[in-house]
């Protein structure tokens, strides 16, 4: 790995251990509406996951971001969605992947808050 998706990791990592990250399914729904900053998927989701969360960050106009190995960068191996509740953590999580030039960011209308 680089050292730029090494700074992703652990920039993700670091919101979870922080208790700013919400992850898996339910958690991540439930902080999508009460206020979510960024959805990060698994790239390894079902297409059918990825396209509930696009859908989601759409309606709600926040940034999707996909992922690999989501649940390694969280500790949580199995997760394949997360949520972002802090507005720091999530620009220091975008600021990350823009270093490795994700083109697997959507911004969809972005955080105007």
């Amino acid at each position: 790995m680089t050292d730029a998706v090494n700074r992703l990791n652990g920039a993700i990592g670091l919101a979870m251990k922080a208790g700013k990250l919400a992850s898996g399914e339910f958690a991540a729904e439930k902080a999508i509406k009460s206020g979510g900053r960024l959805v990060l998927v698994d790239s390894m989701a079902s297409e059918n996951t990825k396209k509930q969360w696009a859908d989601a960050c759409k309606f709600r106009n926040i940034p999707l971001l996909t992922v690999e190995a989501l649940g390694c960068a969280i500790g949580k191996p199995a997760r394949m969605v997360a949520v972002a509740t802090d507005e720091n953590f999530s620009k220091m999580i975008l600021s990350a992947a823009e270093r490795i030039g994700a083109q697997n960011v959507e911004h969809n209308g972005g955080n105007d808050r």
